[in-house]
């Protein structure tokens, strides 16, 4: 049985991760969060003790289940295949994740949210062999975040004609990927 705390942690969260997937990390306020929450800022710091804490748990949150789900996948091809198609039709992992990539406070310690992208990137080195399979993921982990969000805002284009044109050029990288491994 869910607790009353419980049930306010998550509800905190989930206001937090519609805010931290519409704005960058330093143009969110605890206050913010606290008033779509509707409940008062400081009642936010029984749960999270920091504003990184909330958005490191937002992050873990939005990626949970396709890591899950990237774990069961054996080949490469429908690893990417998979992680394409979540990224294109999750709008709050990719812009959590592209506020992340783009909008960084170097001073600030966002290492445990350095650490859930390293995630991705250690499931995808597992499906590359070859002495340079750490170099390999990171440029494809790259090469596929940037497919997403060069194809993704393009108009007139529905969302399935999008995401077969990115497939087919990650399918292109990969295959030129494993006549160089």
């Amino acid at each position: 049985m869910i607790t009353k705390g419980e049930r306010t942690k998550q509800h905190i969260l989930q206001q937090a991760i519609k805010l931290f997937s519409k704005n960058s990390f330093k143009n969110v306020t605890i206050r913010q969060i606290a008033k779509e929450a509707g409940i008062s800022p400081g009642l936010i710091y029984k749960y999270f003790d920091t504003q990184e804490d909330i958005y490191y748990a937002a992050m873990q949150h939005a990626s949970h289940e396709l890591l899950e789900r990237l774990q069961t996948i054996e080949s490469l091809e429908q690893f990417v295949q998979e992680y394409l198609r979540h990224m294109f039709t999750s709008e709050v992992l990719f812009e959590i994740m592209t506020y992340f990539s783009l909008d960084q406070d170097y001073s600030k310690n966002f290492l445990p949210i350095s650490n859930e992208i390293n995630q991705f990137l250690s499931l995808l080195e597992k499906k590359i062999t070859g002495p340079n399979a750490k170099i390999e993921a990171q440029l494809l982990f790259s090469t596929l975040n940037g497919l997403i969000i060069s194809y993704k805002k393009i108009p007139n284009r529905d969302t399935e004609a999008k995401i077969a044109a990115i497939q087919n050029l990650a399918a292109y990288y990969i295959s030129h990927l494993k006549q160089r491994l």
